[in-house]
């Protein structure tokens, strides 16, 4: 079996018009979804670009693996999905944002993960091969004109050039087994893509009709801050920056729609499509932009949409995590799962055994990144939900709860209401148990003593040790410290 993961980068699950239940001129992944499974509750590890992506190239979770904020790597101890399916004997190539080495936004240029170098395309080798002048255009452009006095085409940007190789590659790949990653940039900041599809949408055709833009009682007050700070002004939110946004959005489904393409004329029989978006965008809901140290379905509640071949098209409302893609993968392919990895395989799930895997799945946030403050302070949070319910532990300020059944928009923190304490509970109980299981590096009693509830007390020296768990075997063992 050959897997084909196609990834986008701050994409809302409203930008994708199956999901979306409106035209947002997705026509290909519309298309995608209506020949796969479609996930609605599938969701993030991290609604950050660096942890969302360790985790879904590692099947681990971004406090686990290192990569706990932008510009911070896995360590190297943790196989990524390219070291994993080549020591298996795969060709892998990964073409397109990689945001995996800690060097920066557009990476060093140099292939990683495991990943074939001839494919290998980050934003180094894209900025290197358009040149110094026209990078500076990419970073800066803000009208169509300007794009078109720059010089930009189809044939130039990011996107395409990215979707040039992972199609070169399925030309030539033959019948060998292969995985390949399609990683595309588009549609995150700054938004490029040929000129006419900035002009495809007016601010009339980007109303939401349900966002609420208001500030909200019970909330943490960072939220408070970042609507203050950076919605003054209408960071990012004003029209001529949403028509850019969802112009990208279009462009990157044609980008996608080529790939699939050239998957169903070259390897139709035998190929894998898993396509997701590492995180959403707050798109204003709640009066917040971008992503970063909130745990609101617009940015943890992604994409995820998985064909087989052969299989039957459905929709599934389980709860499933960014975590269980390679588990999916390796399960597919006949291999084992360590013990190591997090998640689990779907194939339940996809084949229409089961209606869904797991009782509940965990989300994160630590840092922004490591190498500057412009984005706020180190404030952990941790996060259970079950489909039905959130909890998200806000450690140093105020919690929140929701019921996502009557309340999808998140607005009402049902933290302190006696009448959910039983559900807040079980998910508190859940949460604390996941934190020991995958030995979250981060975890401390003080997660089990809040406001509103106290199951764990302060200790030094009593805890249970908990050693490394079964690993891949093609990893050494190495030697328990004593």
């Amino acid at each position: 079996m050959n897997f084909v993961v196609i990834m986008t980068d701050t994409q809302n699950r409203d930008m994708v018009g199956a999901y979306a239940g409106h035209p947002v001129d997705t026509p290909n992944l519309d298309r995608l979804a209506a020949s796969g499974v479609r996930f609605n509750r599938a969701y993030t590890t991290c609604p950050l670009c660096t942890p969302a992506r360790s985790a879904i190239f590692s099947g681990t979770h971004p406090t686990v693996n290192g990569a706990w904020c932008n510009n911070v790597p896995p360590y190297p101890t943790f196989p990524l999905m390219g070291s994993i399916f080549r020591h298996y004997g795969y060709r892998t190539a990964y073409t397109g944002k990689w945001h995996l080495d800690g060097s920066g936004y557009y990476g060093d240029g140099e292939a990683g993960g495991g990943f074939e170098s001839d494919w290998w395309y980050d934003g180094k080798r894209y900025a290197e091969d358009i040149g110094p002048a026209m990078f500076a255009a990419y970073q800066s452009c803000k009208t169509p004109d300007e794009l078109r006095e720059a010089g930009f085409t189809l044939e130039n940007i990011w996107g395409h050039r990215a979707a040039n190789r992972a199609i070169h590659f399925l030309e030539s790949v033959g019948e060998e087994s292969f995985v390949l990653g399609v990683s595309f940039d588009e549609p995150h900041h700054p938004y490029v893509a040929p000129p006419e599809y900035w002009e495809k949408f007016s601010d009339k055709d980007l109303s939401f009709t349900e966002r609420s833009d208001k500030a909200e009682a019970a909330k943490p007050e960072l939220q408070s801050l970042h609507r203050r700070e950076r919605m003054a002004d209408g960071c990012g939110l004003n029209p001529d920056v949403m028509c850019r946004f969802f112009g990208c959005n279009s462009y990157v489904d044609h980008e996608i729609g080529r790939v699939i393409d050239a998957i169903d004329r070259l390897h139709p029989a035998d190929t894998v499509v898993i396509y997701t978006s590492d995180h959403g965008d707050m798109l204003g809901h709640h009066g917040l932009a971008g992503k970063g140290p909130m745990m609101y379905d617009e940015i943890c509640n992604v994409p995820l949409i998985v064909r087989t071949p052969g299989g039957n098209p459905a929709v599934s409302d389980a709860v499933v995590s960014h975590l269980d893609i390679i588990p999916t993968m390796l399960d597919m392919a006949g291999m084992e799962c360590p013990e190591c990895l997090h998640g689990v395989p779907l194939r339940p799930i996809l084949d229409g055994t089961a209606p869904t895997v797991h009782d509940a799945v965990m989300l994160s946030f630590t840092r922004f990144a490591v190498n500057h403050d412009a984005w706020g302070e180190f404030y952990p949070i941790r996060a259970m939900t079950d489909g039905r319910y959130k909890l998200a532990l806000n450690l140093f300020e105020t919690d929140e709860f929701y019921d996502l059944a009557t309340d999808p928009y998140e607005r009402s923190n049902l933290i302190a209401a006696s009448e959910f304490a039983a559900e807040r509970n079980r998910l508190h109980d859940a949460l604390l148990e996941e934190m020991d299981r995958i030995r979250d590096p981060f975890r401390s009693y003080r997660w089990g003593a809040r406001s509103w509830r106290t199951v764990r007390e302060p200790f030094y020296g009593r805890g249970k040790r908990r050693d490394a768990p079964r690993r891949f075997q093609f990893q050494p063992s190495g030697i328990e410290a004593r």
